[in-house]
């Protein structure tokens, strides 16, 4: 590979995740497999693109607060189950495959996305919900945040629905609820992995910068397009 074709791929392919990230997330689905391609092994994929979600999550943070879509009085506990799984998910991370952490986020997708048939509406307007379903909703989050610290590739999708369909969110303030808690699950997670040596750093500025445009870009379209559109 040219050496000026590599820099410019890893830009693009930030671009690309983040503007994904920065609309309904699980751009890991296409920015970790990439980065493989490029030659990073998969723990190091992982954890570079955990660097270069600090920039999105902030960028696209910066959107949703600003049009105040935000539902604030959730955000501390899930910032708190968030820091807490970053250890947890790092510890996994050190010890089990990464390809058996993929097939177990391929497998929930598939069970959570026959949701959006069932119920339609869901995601499309804001909805009350009992206190035992919230409740519920914070046990399946933590679960899946287990998930995002460990590899990180397809659960922002499976937040936004748990978000809808536990707390009644609709699909942009789910979006933008669950960035925050994800901030600082990757600001502990980027200490722990730069702790153990496993970012690339060269390759991981160019791939912040890609997220960072494409995070607010992402959240800057969400925002303009609506929720259905989001959705689909």
């Amino acid at each position: 590979m040219p050496e000026l074709l590599h820099p410019i791929l890893i830009l693009l392919i930030g671009l690309a995740t983040g503007f994904v990230d920065g609309t309904v997330g699980g751009g890991g689905l296409l920015s970790i497999p990439s980065l493989m391609l490029l030659g990073l092994p998969p723990q190091v994929a992982i954890a570079t693109d955990r660097l270069g979600s600090l920039g999105e999550t902030l960028a696209s943070l910066s959107k949703y607060a600003k049009a105040k879509k935000i539902v604030w009085k959730y955000v501390p506990p899930l910032i708190i189950l968030a820091i807490f799984n970053s250890f947890l998910g790092a510890k996994i991370l050190f010890t089990i495959d990464p390809a058996t952490v993929q097939k177990i986020v391929s497998a929930l997708i598939l069970v959570l996305l026959p949701l959006i048939f069932i119920k339609p509406n869901l995601g499309l307007e804001q909805i009350a919900t009992s206190k035992w379903k919230k409740i519920i909703g914070f046990i399946i989050y933590f679960l899946l945040m287990i998930l995002a610290a460990t590899f990180g590739a397809g659960v922002g999708p499976l937040v936004a629905y748990a978000f809808m369909y536990f707390f009644g969110f609709t699909m942009i303030t789910a979006s933008a609820t669950k960035i925050l808690p994800y901030f600082f699950l990757s600001v502990s997670s980027v200490a722990i992995f730069a702790r153990h040596g496993l970012i690339d750093y060269k390759n991981g500025v160019i791939f912040l910068i890609g997220m960072t445009i494409g995070g607010y870009l992402g959240a800057h379209t969400a925002l303009q397009k609506g929720d259905r559109w989001v959705k689909r």
